[in-house]
């Protein structure tokens, strides 16, 4: 019988795998605790990808809800709405969105069942946006219907809240709202969250959190949509595990597959060791790496040479991540071997910042083909130029660095 990984790569970490981010997860349980007492936070979350921002809000979301207890052993019971935003979700969908979730989780009580089909009847109102809308009646038509989203917003959690009939009492509503770094402009998100929260305050409703959570740019994109956006936010930057928490999480990996294979698995010091070493502390990264090496290995006893063999062979960690992050970025839109030459070096800074000079300098071919390679990756946004200063430029995201490093190695 084949072993089943127990590794999750492509998948939220579950609870008992998540290790670390304990200051993040105080002070959003903290929020959490604010917000069922009437003083809502709401919070904004960035970080690289494979930094673990899905994973930290999926485990909010179940102390949230109270799946799990929080870290003084209280269980919380709020109503979570949890969204996934794409670059074709817009003001319209999103409502629709919300007014679908908030009825499947509360519709199973009749009383609330009809309240919420009579308090969200504004949402049949707007299909008719659905074809669009003439942009001389855009502003005014979006600020009716974020009008009407938040009063039927602040009635349902004030419904909950209290004791209804048969109605079980709520600790309020939490909305998740991930990925926020694809936000469209017809989403307007930072409007809508902004407008939202004043508007919750005017109805006195004081019991509802916003989570969001993104790419550094989502601050860009929030901005743009209200200037003043960020400032209702408390902000959460994600960074990368520390050596202790990386080993916890192969510890806890392997110890969840021995509990359902009946052929034990062990990993050696050095094995751990090397996992710690190439991800970086990105988790998405250590759970790849885990994995491949869990497959790669056939002893039973996985060590440097399973890590290894699972991290650089075909198929392996190394093709995994790249494919399921910067594939397309470093293959599909750069058909130049010189471009990729400029990220070769701008990799060997990480993601901090490097004068087009020190570029140049490093570079093996003409100096114009750095000016060129600039200019394209910058309007492509795989590489950011420094506002603050002339000529330096840096990588988006430290793993996008690492991976070229990597993939540059395996490659000679």
């Amino acid at each position: 019988m084949p072993k089943i990984n127990p590794f999750k790569p492509n998948h939220t970490v579950p609870p008992g795998m998540f290790a670390g981010r304990i200051e993040e997860i105080r002070e959003l349980e903290k929020g959490l605790w604010q917000t069922k007492n009437g003083f809502p936070n709401n919070y904004l979350i960035t970080g690289e990808r494979g930094i673990g921002k899905s994973s930290l809000i999926q485990l909010i979301k179940y102390i949230a809800q109270g799946d799990i207890e929080n870290s003084y052993g209280k269980k919380l019971d709020f109503v979570t709405v949890q969204l996934v935003i794409s670059d074709r979700t817009d003001l319209i969908s999103s409502v629709k969105l919300i007014d679908r979730i908030l009825k499947r989780e509360l519709g199973k009580i009749e009383k609330v069942k009809s309240f919420l089909d009579s308090t969200w009847e504004f949402v049949q109102r707007i299909k008719i946006m659905d074809s669009g809308i003439d942009s001389a009646k855009q502003n005014s038509e979006l600020d009716i219907i974020i009008d009407d989203f938040a009063y039927s917003l602040a009635q349902t959690c004030k419904r909950i809240i209290g004791k209804q009939d048969e109605a079980k009492c709520k600790d309020g509503i939490i909305f998740f709202i991930d990925e926020a770094d694809n936000a469209c402009e017809n989403l307007h998100l930072g409007y809508l969250v902004k407008a939202v929260t004043e508007l919750l305050v005017q109805h006195e409703c004081n019991n509802i959190m916003f989570v969001v959570a993104g790419l550094p740019v989502v601050i860009e994109k929030l901005s743009n949509s209200h200037p003043s956006s960020i400032r209702i936010f408390n902000h959460l930057i994600i960074k990368e595990l520390s050596p202790e928490d990386r080993q916890r999480v192969v510890e806890s990996g392997i110890k969840e597959g021995n509990k359902i294979n009946e052929e034990i698995t062990t990993i050696t010091s050095k094995g751990k060791n090397l996992i710690s070493t190439l991800s970086e502390g990105y988790p998405h990264f250590i759970q790849q790496f885990a994995y491949s090496a869990f497959d790669f290995n056939s002893d039973g006893e996985i060590n440097e040479d399973d890590v290894t063999g699972g991290a650089f062979g075909k198929g392996g960690a190394l093709d995994e991540i790249g494919t399921r992050y910067y594939h397309s970025a470093y293959n599909e839109q750069i058909k130049s071997d010189d471009y990729r030459e400029v990220l070769s070096i701008m990799a060997d800074s990480m993601n901090s910042w490097i004068k087009k000079s020190d570029i140049v300098q490093k570079f093996s071919g003409a100096d114009h083909t750095v000016t060129d390679a600039l200019k394209a990756l910058t309007s492509r946004k795989i590489i950011l130029k420094n506002p603050s200063k002339r000529g330096e430029y840096r990588l988006q995201q430290r793993g996008f660095a690492l991976w070229i490093k990597l993939f540059g190695a395996r490659k000679k």
